[in-house]
């Protein structure tokens, strides 16, 4: 059995994106998942779990409950409830758990290479208390943050000698990455066990993430929760004024308005949009929903005001579901692509 930490230093770099699709191309293995420190939490059902946890639970049939697989989510409950002794045998206990019978583990550290430090959970701890190998995901977006990064960890740390390898994320230009950036990087030896290029399909979010973020009600559409939405427009107007905006006509757009607006509603159905989110818990009439329903779009309802709504669609991550198969496929095979899977 082979079991690997994934590590990285900055918000969004793509670790649960790397190991969905590493799991998704060792499919002829058994996978196991933990993450000790959860951090993405979700409360629903009296029940707390991290939103990455339920996720790679669902996509790969997992057999743990997802609150199952981290340890808490709060530095100061952790530093009440337990000492450095006891979080390290509950993360052995964990590991032990999810790692009967799989063929390899992957650990999803924790946002930076210190979060969860001060509670004993950081990547390079639980790293030591499975015996498990650390590969860094490094964002870049920026190239030079990526090379920063990684020259900070081989200057100013003790954790770079403990490093198996490295996988550079959401690359702008491979030609670049290799000509110009790669020789900067092989000068302090590093491991490139992949170089992934960015994709701007994997950062277009979905009637379904919106859903499962915002807890909303699915009032209608919900086979076609998968749409689509590149664009965001907030109906405030009257849908003469919304219908007279550049934005308003572009496609795959989601419609934030409230539940009585039925002009804007009605002008949203007949303009290529591809989720209507209805507020103030106001439902549109029946035959204005039978409508929506047979234009095929999905129908979303959340008892906030529009600018309440607005603020919290704002603060929404893109990130991956069950329900994403054409973005699972498409990280699945970057990953084959790009990835050295010999490694693993």
């Amino acid at each position: 059995m082979n079991s690997f930490v994934f590590a990285s230093n900055r918000k969004n770099a793509g670790k649960t994106t790397v190991i969905m699709g590493l799991a998704k191309a060792l499919s002829d293995k058994k996978i196991g998942y933990m993450k000790p420190f959860g951090e993405r939490v979700v409360y629903k059902k009296k029940r707390l779990w991290d939103y990455d946890a339920a996720a790679m639970t669902r996509i790969f049939k997992l057999d743990e409950n997802p609150e199952d697989l981290s340890i808490g989510f709060d530095h100061s409950k952790l530093l009440y409830m337990y000492d450095a002794e006891t979080v390290k045998e509950k993360v052995k206990d964990n590991f032990t758990r999810v790692s009967d019978k799989k063929d390899y583990v992957f650990i999803e550290g924790g946002k930076t290479l210190y979060h969860g430090c001060s509670v004993y959970l950081d990547s390079f701890s639980v790293a030591e208390y499975t015996n498990s190998k650390v590969v860094y995901v490094a964002s870049s977006i920026d190239e030079f943050s990526a090379i920063d990064e990684l020259y900070h960890l081989k200057n100013n740390t003790n954790f770079y000698d403990k490093l198996v390898g490295v996988i550079i994320n959401k690359v702008e230009s491979l030609e670049n990455w290799r000509n110009i950036y790669q020789p900067v990087l092989e000068k302090i030896d590093v491991k490139i066990l992949g170089v992934i290029p960015r994709k701007k399909e994997l950062e277009i979010t979905t009637p379904a993430l919106i859903a499962e973020q915002l807890f909303a009600k699915v009032v209608s559409g919900e086979e076609w929760l998968s749409n689509e939405i590149e664009n965001i427009f907030i109906g405030a107007m009257s849908a003469s004024a919304a219908i007279k905006n550049p934005l308003f006509n572009k496609k795959n757009k989601l419609i934030i308005t409230s539940g009585d607006r039925t002009d804007i509603i009605l002008a949203s159905i007949e303009h290529d949009t591809s989720c209507l989110l209805l507020t103030n818990n106001i439902l549109p009439p029946p035959n204005i929903i039978e409508k929506a329903n047979k234009n095929r779009l999905p129908l979303l309802l959340v008892p906030w005001d529009t600018y309440t709504t607005a603020k919290r669609v704002e603060n929404i991550k893109v990130l991956l579901n069950e329900k994403d198969l054409k973005k699972l496929k498409l990280v699945e095979d970057l990953v084959k692509k790009h990835i050295d899977l010999s490694f693993f």
